[in-house]
């Protein structure tokens, strides 16, 4: 078989599975210049000879098989045709459009032409540019899905777009059940469109910067809250705890003179100093620390 019916019948199967029989074990890429071992395995023949190279025994990388002497490697002609078409296949792949006019190795399109409803590559183009009747046609950036640019009921370009059914019709549209709408050229539409969607662009930008300051200054605010709040529970804190200092060294004072006066003889010395003290209490009260929720306060 040929190169070509060899890869036509190889197509047949999936993409997976094609790049696993023509990919090199060594470089896993596809073949380039592919050389076979003598057991049956093939691998680019520039990938084999470095493996080889400052070796004394001779292997396949693949099954390992040792061979007693070097083998003569040819590369595989047939082989190197059909992964030179995958390679092919690959990249028309990656595309998605090619050329509608060529024959065996079909080329990238360039041009998408809507009313010969065809794609072409560069060259196949050429008349497009040169012949007058041609030159009227309307080509657009090469497409895979050309119908969607055709008229399905009257198999005429896309050209015009109704304001009011909002949706693309052709010449011949517009003379019939459009004939009464406001239709304008697709052209000044996508202007008009563009500019729109540049103004959303726009004011959507706006607002999201001032989304983002409004939730920075609300954060901003909240923290300042926080932090003032903290300042008034710490100051209140301190002035408590100087409060209960103060009152535990009056205790301590008061329990002294107590203890002093416990161990008087004198009886009117005793009746004045427990006189004078009930007074000095009675204007001047015990602080007495008191809860009251989250709120610490002296009684």
């Amino acid at each position: 078989m040929t190169a070509l019916l060899i890869f036509s019948v190889m197509a047949s199967s999936s993409v997976p599975a094609l790049n696993e029989e023509l990919q090199c074990s060594i470089c896993l890429e596809v073949l380039t210049d592919p050389v076979t071992t003598p057991c049956g395995h093939n691998f680019c023949r520039t990938c084999l000879s470095k493996c080889w190279t400052n070796t004394q025994t001779c292997f396949c990388p693949f099954c390992k098989e040792t061979f007693r002497k070097r083998p003569d490697l040819k590369i595989n002609t047939t082989l190197r045709e059909v992964a030179q078409h995958f390679k092919e296949k690959l990249k028309l792949g990656e595309s998605g459009v090619f050329c509608d006019i060529c024959d065996e190795r079909k080329q990238k399109a360039v041009k998408s032409c809507l009313m010969c409803q065809s794609s072409y590559c560069d060259s196949h183009l050429e008349p497009h540019r040169r012949v007058p009747r041609l030159k009227k046609h309307t080509l657009i950036n090469a497409v895979e899905n050309l119908e969607d640019y055709i008229c399905q009921k009257h198999e005429r370009p896309l050209e015009m777009f109704c304001r009011d059914d909002q949706m693309c019709v052709c010449l011949s549209c517009t003379e019939g059940e459009h004939r009464t709408h406001n239709t304008v050229p697709i052209e000044e539409e996508s202007r008009v469109k563009k500019r729109n969607t540049e103004k959303e662009k726009s004011s959507s930008v706006e607002l999201f910067t001032d989304l983002i300051r409004s939730i920075e200054r609300c954060q901003s605010e909240q923290l300042k809250m926080m932090d003032e709040q903290q300042k008034a529970a710490e100051k209140q804190g301190k002035d408590l705890i100087k409060e209960l200092q103060q009152e535990i060294t009056e205790l301590k004072k008061k329990n002294t003179e107590l203890e002093h006066l416990s161990h008087t003889d004198d009886p009117l010395h005793l009746i004045q100093v427990i006189t004078l003290s009930k007074e000095t209490s009675r204007h001047n009260p015990c602080l007495i620390p008191n809860f009251s929720g989250n709120r610490f306060t002296i009684k």
